[in-house]
């Protein structure tokens, strides 16, 4: 991060965090009724590279739907504000979070404990603003394509081990919005993987699934850009990303 002049009002993402989980709840509760499996979750995610970390709260929306072809849909959206540290450009609060996670997963033939399928996940962090020790923020986006493969045990107290490889990963860092002598740079991720642990507890209140995940991606490819009218190398780092949280379905 280099330093930049503006940045966005301080109250801004919190404000559009609580607009955004205001209408997703909304849009749960009216499709409760129907077939469809609403959930809710509230966790912490802590994201960490060899330079800086963030962390932070975080509440999600999640949304599944078996098919009679035996195929399952999810969706999950999960929204928090993050702490930004780093020993070499200070910390940042209020740093807006979003990541998505989109899954369609099938039974393996004799193995029905067993299912896999294709997923894909977006993250979105908006680090725009000025750090403690004046370093400026750019937004980073990252796009990537799972191979999901599930081991589920249908039981009183049902449980779920989740895991991934990466297939293809894009991460795009607006470098541009730092300054004008830099260039938006896009690296390829090619090398990751993640699990995931649940289980659930059934209750008077709705069903509980407490859960923990953990998702670690490989050096991406180089890619030659301007930083401060200079032509340099840049990758995007090996980082890995912990969250841990509590579903609610709601009946």
């Amino acid at each position: 991060m280099t330093p930049r002049p503006r940045h966005l009002p301080a109250n801004f993402k919190p404000a559009l965090l609580s607009v955004s989980l205001a209408l997703a709840v909304g849009a749960a509760q009216a499709q409760a009724a129907d077939s469809n499996d609403w959930r809710l979750s509230l966790g912490y995610q802590h994201y960490s590279e060899s330079a800086m970390r963030l962390q932070g709260p975080e509440l999600g929306l999640h949304w599944r739907r078996p098919l009679s072809s035996g195929l399952q849909l999810e969706a999950e959206g999960l929204m928090g504000v993050q702490h930004y540290s780093s020993d070499r450009t200070g910390s940042l609060n209020n740093v807006f979070n979003l990541d998505t996670r989109w899954r369609v997963l099938q039974p393996l033939g004799a193995l029905p404990a067993f299912s896999y399928g294709l997923a894909l996940h977006t993250h979105f962090n908006n680090l725009r603003g000025v750090t403690t020790t004046g370093y400026g923020g750019y937004d980073r986006i990252s796009t990537q394509i799972w191979l999901p493969v599930r081991w589920s045990i249908s039981a009183e107290q049902p449980w779920a081990l989740d895991a991934g490889a990466l297939l293809w990963g894009q991460h795009v860092s607006r470098l541009s919005q730092v300054g004008s002598g830099n260039s938006d740079v896009t690296n390829v991720q090619r090398s990751g993987f993640y699990l995931q642990g649940s289980t659930t507890v059934d209750s008077s209140y709705g069903a509980f699934t407490p859960y923990v995940r953990w998702a670690w991606v490989d050096n991406s490819d180089e890619k030659v850009v301007q930083l401060s009218g200079l032509r340099q190398r840049v990758y995007e780092p090996r980082n890995n990303r912990v969250d841990v949280g509590l579903q609610w379905r709601f009946r």
